[in-house]
């Protein structure tokens, strides 16, 4: 069972997932910052996760914070929230997906992370560097924001932020969800009752369900 993509606590029930649809238990905005260096290439991807209300009050109870209620953290409530954000498992690719020219680019683990909890929503924020920064208007730069699993959605929140370039844009295509529910539902029908509840598979077709950003900037005159 996916446990909010960091193997860190199952939120429900396996039983809640229907066989018929796809049924995300956990709901995250994300907000997606594109960082330029000095030379204009881009350097890293700056991520904000904010949970929806129901997974954060789950977290929190499961953790026992805010003891008294008052939907206030104490600063060592914070540092345990922070570090078991840090903590990564080796598998977890951190569901950005980047792709240079339609290849895979490979990224940095959790940079620079911090946690707020804020009307009743965990907010994590972080950073990915690129391991090897690229120049966007020499090939197509897109990415997704997903779980594999669809265990997590993701929904983009607004718009993309640009820093470190006044000349780029990010273009944004929709996923088509009916067809993503209908494939999901194909795929999760191949998979017994052993191999789900048992074993936790799940159709890996998230990305079927995440729009598309493409970042598309000047070529220098």
């Amino acid at each position: 069972m996916r446990c909010l993509g960091l193997a860190v606590l199952c939120l429900l029930s396996v039983l809640a997932l229907g066989r018929a649809e796809a049924h995300p238990h956990v709901f995250i905005d994300a907000g997606v910052t594109f960082r330029f260096d000095g030379e204009g290439k881009l350097g890293a991807v700056g991520l904000v996760w904010a949970f929806d209300d129901f997974s954060s009050m789950l977290m929190v109870e499961d953790m026992e914070m805010d003891q008294d209620g008052d939907g206030v953290l104490t600063d060592d409530e914070i540092a345990r929230l922070t570090a078991m954000f840090s903590d990564w498992p080796e598998d977890f690719a951190g569901d950005l997906y980047l792709t240079h020219d339609g290849e895979p680019v490979a990224l940095s683990g959790p940079l620079d992370i911090a946690v707020r909890y804020q009307q009743g929503r965990i907010i994590v924020t972080h950073e990915r560097a690129l391991l090897e920064r690229i120049r966007p208007e020499d090939q197509r730069i897109e990415a997704q924001v997903y779980d594999p699993t669809y265990y997590t959605f993701y929904e983009l929140a607004g718009t993309p932020g640009i820093r470190g370039r006044d000349d780029c844009r990010v273009a944004i295509e929709k996923a088509d969800i009916a067809a993503a529910q209908r494939r999901y539902g194909d795929e999760l029908a191949k998979l017994t009752n052993d191999e789900i509840m048992d074993q936790g598979k799940y159709p890996d077709v998230g990305g079927d369900f995440a729009d598309d950003m493409r970042l598309e900037c000047a070529r220098p005159s």
